[in-house]
């Protein structure tokens, strides 16, 4: 009998040690998955931003001007006289760099909107956890 009682507190320093280990453990592992949450969030929504800001670019960007020019090259008379070359006006240029500014200005805007958003969502998750742990 005197081996079963000195085998009590060992058994039970074991088991109360194994138990602040596992919950270490699982502590951890909430973190980790938080802040995979986060990272993932912020990929979807940066890749969002991006995949928005391609198609706006193809919209408004150049490829009317690659089709206009196929067209044009398309139904141009075999005559073998040419025609004048397809040089774009000083005034379409320049509405073509405005375009190409607005754009850009219009990408920034997006992206630091998205990132504004992502971090007010993450600092509510973060204190949505907080009250959930207190």
């Amino acid at each position: 009998m005197n081996m079963q009682q000195t085998d009590d507190p060992v058994k039970s320093q074991l088991l109360r040690k194994a138990s602040q280990q596992r919950d270490e453990l699982e502590g951890e592992l909430k973190e980790l998955s938080d802040r995979t949450e986060k990272i993932l969030t912020n990929a979807l929504i940066i890749g969002g931003a991006l995949a928005l800001t391609y198609v706006l670019v193809r919209q408004f960007g150049g490829t009317k001007k690659k089709k206009s020019k196929a067209k044009k090259a398309a139904t141009k008379p075999e005559t073998g006289v040419e025609s004048e070359p397809d040089d774009e006006s000083p005034v379409t240029h320049v509405i073509s760099q405005i375009g190409t500014a607005l754009l850009s200005q219009a990408t920034v805007f997006l992206l630091n909107m998205a990132k504004e958003k992502l971090t007010d969502y993450l600092q509510a998750q973060a204190q949505k956890d907080n009250h959930e742990h207190s």
